[in-house]
């Protein structure tokens, strides 16, 4: 994509002279936040099937909490789903310290580097932590510095993404909650606005661009159901995707393995009647 960039307050305005995302038209499902939920991914991976799909990428996170991180991997290498490196990746492979992370999250990192093979662990150690696609790109989180993992909470934190980068729609996952962000010099030629707004499907307009929190695949954490987004870059539509999640047989896999069940787990299955 082209660019032409505009200094003004210390902003980078860029006007993108072509008015089109096209560069190969393709639809693209856009996941994250799997953590070694098989059953997860295989909903998920129906549900864009459905919807004509003709590329999965992955924001990272394969592995983590859950009890078949062999399966998902088993799964993206055989589909040769585009994967970018995740918090919970990078820990697995020895990349990151788990000195941030919460007792499940560590327990699950010690659990999986000892489950995987050695040629898991080399395919994860091969992931990049950012994929360029046609007009758009992926990254577990922040773009700034895509290998520090840092949040997107806010605005503020999306702006830094968007202006590091020169694509007209970004992708993250490491929340598992989605959200919609967007930055575009409209009220003032010199100064951005910047825009959270609630998750929705929408067409990109050409003032704006955007960043989508894609949400979680396998550990939803705070809703009910695994999330994704469908992106159509021969249209400029992102959709918001919601699939059920099986709390009972999740329940029930971790349980196999000995895994302890989250209490917010057993919060949000007691809310769905499991």
């Amino acid at each position: 994509m082209l660019t032409n960039q505009v200094q003004g307050h210390g902003f980078v305005r860029k006007e993108f002279v072509l008015g089109t995302l096209i560069g190969e038209t393709m639809k693209y499902a856009i996941i994250s936040d799997i953590h070694a939920n098989l059953a997860a991914l295989e909903r998920v991976l129906a549900d864009a099937a459905r919807y004509g799909v003709d590329q999965v990428v992955c924001a990272g996170d394969v592995v983590g909490y859950g009890p078949d991180p062999a399966g998902v991997i088993r799964v993206l290498r055989e589909r040769s789903i585009p994967t970018v490196m995740g918090n919970h990746d990078a820990a697995v492979v020895g990349w990151r310290d788990t000195d941030d992370m919460i007792g499940s999250a560590k327990e699950g990192t010690a659990r999986h580097r000892k489950e995987l093979g050695e040629g898991d662990l080399a395919w994860l150690s091969s992931l990049p932590y950012v994929y360029e696609g046609d007009g758009f790109a992926v990254a577990h989180a922040n773009f700034r510095a895509p290998e520090g993992m840092d949040y997107i909470h806010t605005k503020l934190d999306a702006r830094d993404s968007i202006f590091s980068r020169d694509e007209k729609i970004l992708f993250v996952g490491h929340t598992h909650v989605e959200a919609l962000y967007r930055v575009g010099f409209v009220s003032d030629p010199h100064y951005p606005d910047s825009e959270q707004l609630e998750p929705h499907d929408f067409k990109i307009e050409d003032d704006w661009q955007y960043l989508v929190n894609v949400g979680s695949v396998g550990y939803p954490r705070v809703k009910n159901y695994s999330s994704y987004v469908i992106f159509d870059s021969s249209t400029g539509e992102v959709q918001f995707r919601r699939v059920e999640f099986d709390f009972a047989g999740y329940k029930s896999a971790l349980r196999a393995k000995s895994i302890p069940v989250p209490p917010w787990m057993e919060e949000m299955g007691k809310e769905c009647g499991v």
